[in-house]
């Protein structure tokens, strides 16, 4: 006999094996709020095992907060650069969720997406070899200006079974960590060469998003998850302080 979550997963066996299929060919799905009725831990669970956040909790809640009117960050209402997900992951979680409660109602706040593997294929020779042969130090706080920091130093193109696994961060390259201080930020002295491979890969980064990205406004209620491993993105700008939506890392086996 099946239980009530076995039927609800059953019932919405074609919206997921469709998303599944779109997962795998742009990196990216919307599931609609039908696909989330057996429960979104439920839905998640098909894609992946949810796993722990900084902060150690399963869930983060992605809303404006005081104190972080300064700094590009998740609980702030400023935009935020090209990245992907936790560079500090070792692996990084395979998928990124984004479950909307209210989407902001001035109509910006987008999730923006790119393939970060193609921006990739898209750098000179010297830089396509840098990202590949060079160890980098990535570093993040839970929040800006916070302690303990992690660290991971990789290179910014690897694999993970067998996978290519790419890291990037916009913050990381300019201002030396993934979440960074209002102090590294107003550090004149610490401005970074431009010649530098990680700066000029935070830059070309940017440009390249004004040409490729896909601004995503997540409707009330519906899922965006894509794949971390493969695609960057960033957060445009919003004013709404009602903007909430709940963060999910999803973790595969290969």
């Amino acid at each position: 006999m099946h239980s009530t979550l076995d039927i609800g997963i059953a019932e919405v066996a074609p919206q997921l094996d469709a998303a599944r299929d779109e997962l795998h060919r742009q990196g990216w799905t919307v599931l609609l709020p039908q696909a989330l009725e057996p429960g979104v831990r439920a839905t998640l669970a098909q894609f992946g095992a949810i796993v722990p956040q900084y902060n150690g909790q399963d869930t983060w809640e992605v809303k404006a907060k005081p104190g972080f009117e300064k700094v590009p960050y998740s609980q702030s209402r400023n935009g935020i650069g090209p990245h992907t997900e936790v560079p500090v992951g070792a692996p990084p979680p395979r998928y990124l969720a984004l479950h909307c409660h209210r989407q902001a109602r001035c109509g910006q706040g987008h999730t923006r997406l790119a393939d970060g593997v193609a921006f990739c294929s898209s750098l000179d020779p010297e830089l396509q070899r840098f990202v590949r042969e060079t160890p980098v130090t990535f570093a993040a706080t839970l929040a800006p200006g916070a302690t303990p920091r992690q660290t991971l130093t990789v290179p910014i193109m690897g694999s993970d079974g067998g996978r290519p696994v790419f890291r990037f961060s916009y913050n990381q390259f300019l201002y030396g960590d993934v979440n960074p201080s209002e102090a590294a930020l107003d550090d004149a002295s610490a401005r970074p060469d431009a010649n530098a491979p990680l700066v000029r890969l935070a830059t070309l980064a940017a440009a390249y998003f004004e040409s490729h990205a896909v601004p995503v406004l997540i409707p009330d209620g519906h899922l965006l998850i894509w794949d971390n491993h493969r695609l960057i993105h960033s957060r445009s700008a919003f004013s709404d302080p009602e903007r909430h939506l709940t963060r999910y890392w999803l973790q595969t086996a290969h």
